[in-house]
């Protein structure tokens, strides 16, 4: 009798180890799986980040190769606050705006270029309101306000190109470009809030690292 109780305890004990290594076998593939989900929100978010500049590069691009753009190494030395205050100095761009409009054909092609480039900006300015709109509020934002501060020059540049294209064609006003201003602006207005963020930010970082007495 004692052998079959002392037999039925190392079934017992058997039973119960088997039963804690599946719950501690479960535990670890459900830890795993939650680390590897971790993971990758991580690198969603680095790919949410990314999709601003690449979008604002797109937007470069294009326009760069359509013309409507030239070489902006004088425009970087022109702070944001004036881009987006003043607009642009249109008295070195003659030469582009001369080349564009002796090119751009009838008005109906001066129009399609606007809508291309429309599409372009509006693009820009939707990818940079959503990743703003989710982007922790430490987030470091700084690349992508220089990527939108390049992108509201070029298109504040092909502004000028366009309205002077229309201009050569007699047409007068053009609900066109009215428009392109429009959506321009809400890129203006993005850009400035994304600097708003980069400033509030780097306040705060300064304030943590004044020393308490």
């Amino acid at each position: 009798m004692w052998f079959q109780l002392g037999k039925l305890m190392k079934v017992k004990i058997a039973l119960l180890t088997a039963c804690s290594l599946v719950v501690t076998g479960c535990a670890t593939v459900d830890l795993a799986s939650m680390t590897a989900s971790s993971d990758t929100t991580a690198v969603a978010k680095v790919e949410k980040a990314n999709v601003v500049k690449r979008a604002a590069s797109k937007l470069y691009s294009a326009f760069t190769s359509q013309g409507w753009v030239t070489n902006m190494s004088r425009k970087r030395v022109q702070s944001a606050a004036s881009i987006l205050l003043r607009g642009l100095d249109s008295d070195s761009e003659d030469g582009l705006l001369n080349a564009y409009a002796d090119n751009a054909g009838s008005l109906t092609d001066i129009h399609s270029d606007i809508y291309l480039a429309q599409q372009h900006v509006d693009q820009t300015t939707k990818a940079a309101e959503v990743y703003l709109d989710i982007a922790p509020d430490a987030a470091n934002l700084r690349e992508e306000l220089a990527s939108l501060q390049k992108a509201l020059i070029a298109s504040r540049q092909a502004e000028l190109v366009f309205e002077s294209a229309i201009e050569t064609k007699n047409a007068g006003g053009s609900d066109v470009l009215v428009q392109y201003r429009k959506t321009v602006d809400r890129l203006r207005d993005v850009t400035d809030a994304y600097g708003d963020r980069v400033r509030l930010n780097t306040t705060f970082t300064s304030a943590l690292d004044y020393p308490i007495n």
